[in-house]
């Protein structure tokens, strides 16, 4: 069977999209000036037709880097998306993107890619964020509270001033409730740990703060 991109109706074809296109790749804006080889790629595909029997809004001009890039042959370098991250404790992990050892393990999804775990500036550089660093600030936040010298303990009562709010945290029978400013929370925690990573989410998303002005509007103008 020949072989249809060696077709000449393919080959004219090609060169009306390329044109509609301005002679110039849709997502890097480069043209063959700029010494790149451009390529139709069909955005989706119906078995039996040819390559040139498609409608023009089914196909774009793309150069050979960007066009592999869509068929998912080369790592893309945007488009990537920030899903968590993992603290292995040392340094034992290994990027995937650039070798080097980390703790720290970012990961990121891709459409077109397999997913990847890799340090926090390749993190932010491939999704374009800052979401990577201020996961790490926000880890080392929370560490720091859970182990503060701040915390004091009297009795079953935990008590500590974080951020303008007095914080208590009543250990009672097998579970623990929070009291933030004399109001006891509903919700209990299995030990302390969990109740203090809840504290600090609740106040340092600021949580606590929509709370206290929706409970005391008068006082916040």
């Amino acid at each position: 069977m020949a072989n249809p991109y060696a077709d000449k109706e393919w080959a004219a074809f090609r060169e009306e999209i390329i044109g509609l296109d301005s002679a110039a790749c849709v997502e890097c804006g480069r043209s063959r000036l700029d010494g790149v080889v451009l390529q139709v790629h069909h955005k989706r595909y119906i078995r039996g037709r040819k390559p040139w029997e498609y409608a023009h809004a089914d196909c774009e001009t793309l150069c050979k880097g960007c066009h592999a890039r869509e068929h998912g042959e080369i790592r893309p370098s945007t488009g990537w998306v920030y899903a968590g991250e993992d603290d292995l404790g040392d340094l034992t992990g290994t990027c995937e993107l650039c070798s080097s050892a980390i703790r720290y393990v970012h990961h990121v999804q891709h459409p077109h890619w397999e997913p990847m775990g890799v340090g926090t500036v390749c993190c932010d550089n491939l999704t374009g964020t800052q979401e990577a660093a201020e996961a790490r600030r926000r880890l080392g936040r929370l560490k720091r509270f859970i182990t503060s010298p701040n915390w004091s303990a009297k009795g079953n009562q935990h008590t500590i001033a974080y951020k303008g709010y007095k914080s208590s945290i009543l250990v009672e029978n097998n579970f623990c409730k929070l009291v933030i400013d004399n109001i006891t929370g509903q919700q209990e925690h299995s030990n302390i740990l969990t109740a203090k990573e809840f504290l600090f989410e609740f106040i340092d998303s600021g949580q606590a703060d929509e709370f206290f002005k929706l409970r005391n509007p008068k006082t916040n103008g």
